[in-house]
């Protein structure tokens, strides 16, 4: 008799409505290998991206992506190792089958030949371009972006044409941080981000937010976040596990109630 069987025969019939968590736990202890003692964690690679993956004390990262994966670890069973590295590296190993997955996902078709995304997205964001004061009425449309070197963060996906015009100046970093360096010291007169991520970082620092504005532009463009495996990995249990428990956390608000934690001004 399996685990969840035995579970089920020490309980009247009329208590056998199982929250769907401790279904989800008894359907992985019946899997093999699956969130066993002996199994190895998920390995999660990331790069810092406030307000989702922030710099902690001695090096830990905390941030939105981080409750996630601790949430998801509690409601599955399952383990993650959480690695730093630049954007660009992550995306690598994804294609290699060397990583698990990554969180903060955009879907682009060419990822998706080496990553599998989890059917919903669990945030989204908005492209903006950002600049000094002197750029904040100038750049009103697409067209006026090429007038101008804009700094990007290498393997990111924003939106499209700008992500394959290849008729724009584009200068890639490893970081959204070195962006905005590049922006104070004026080494770059405009970037790309995305509005949840740049604007969180202007607000955290009054120096940046006092040089650097949104410019007028708004690309007609939403960025939906998403996890994602390596298709090289076989994770069929594991991912649905993932999917059913992060399914249950957005349907709960969870999601949404964790990122109200890192709304400016929230204690």
């Amino acid at each position: 008799m399996g685990p969840v069987a035995v579970l089920c025969s020490r309980v009247s019939p009329r208590h056998r409505r199982w929250p769907r968590a401790w279904i989800l736990a008894g359907l992985l202890i019946l899997l093999p290998g699956v969130a066993s003692a002996e199994r190895a964690p998920l390995r999660v690679m990331t790069d810092y991206w406030p307000p989702f993956r922030i710099a902690g004390d001695g090096g830990q990262l905390r941030g939105l992506d981080i409750d996630v994966l601790k949430e998801l670890e509690r409601r599955t069973g399952l383990r993650f190792d959480v690695q730093r590295a630049p954007w660009s590296r992550g995306l690598a190993q994804l294609s290699k089958g060397t990583a698990d997955l990554m969180t903060g996902l955009a879907k682009t078709t060419e990822r998706e030949h080496y990553i599998d995304y989890l059917e919903r997205p669990y945030f989204a964001c908005a492209p903006r371009f950002y600049g000094g004061q002197e750029l904040a009425g100038e750049v009103t449309d697409y067209r006026k972006l090429r007038a101008h070197e804009i700094g990007y963060v290498l393997g990111s996906a924003y939106f499209e044409p700008f992500d394959s015009d290849n008729g724009l100046r584009k200068v890639g970093v490893s970081s959204e941080s070195q962006l905005l360096q590049m922006l104070r010291h004026k080494r770059l007169k405009l970037v790309v981000g995305t509005d949840c991520q740049v604007d969180y970082e202007l607000l955290q620092d009054p120096q940046l937010a006092g040089r650097i504005v949104k410019l007028a532009y708004r690309p007609p463009a939403r960025t939906e976040l998403f996890l994602g495996f390596s298709r090289q990995r076989v994770l069929g249990a594991e991912r649905e596990a993932i999917a059913q428990a992060l399914g249950q956390m957005l349907d709960e608000g969870w999601v949404a109630e964790a990122a109200r934690r890192y709304r400016p001004g929230a204690h």
